[in-house]
């Protein structure tokens, strides 16, 4: 086994928690508890996997401290203005951001961005059409936005930054 096949299989249980959640959200407005931790917990045992194997332990804390920050950013968000996002869709946020911080501090930060602008048409036009009030689901858009970043990291640096 090399250090490449953890990170394959990362990505691999996050594709299937990214439809998964699109697919929920968008029929019943609901993120699974269950899958987001089961798919966290997947994700950082590959990563452990992948830093012991390739000698840097350090990579494991970046990616977690990484993951922390913008953890820490949507939680205050929740608890300041709980009905501006749903927690379902936290927790998918702090999947994401613990995917692509493998690749670095900044990564997180740019899905949440590119989750962001994605979801930016969709909620324009329901806000539009269903008022003020509307909810806007943003499973689906978090998804993109993670995987265009997951993505473009690949191509540029390889599964092993």
């Amino acid at each position: 086994m090399t250090a490449q096949t953890p990170v394959w299989a990362a990505l691999g249980a996050w594709m299937l928690l990214g439809a998964h959640a699109s697919w929920t959200d968008l029929r019943q407005a609901i993120i699974s508890r269950r899958a987001c931790w089961a798919t966290g917990t997947a994700i950082a045992a590959s990563w452990a996997v992948s830093a012991f194997a390739l000698g840097e332990p350090g990579r494991l804390a970046r990616s977690l401290a990484a993951t922390a920050a913008v953890a820490s950013l949507v939680e205050i968000t929740y608890r300041i203005r709980p009905s501006a996002v749903g927690y379902g869709d936290i927790r998918l946020i702090i999947v994401n951001s613990l995917l692509v911080s493998w690749w670095g501090f900044s990564c997180p930060w740019w899905a949440l961005a590119t989750g962001a602008i994605a979801a930016w048409p969709g909620a324009l036009m329901t806000r539009l059409r269903s008022g003020r009030d509307a909810t806007v689901r943003c499973a689906p858009a978090l998804a993109f936005g993670t995987a265009l970043v997951a993505a473009f990291l690949l191509v540029a640096n390889g599964p092993i930054p």
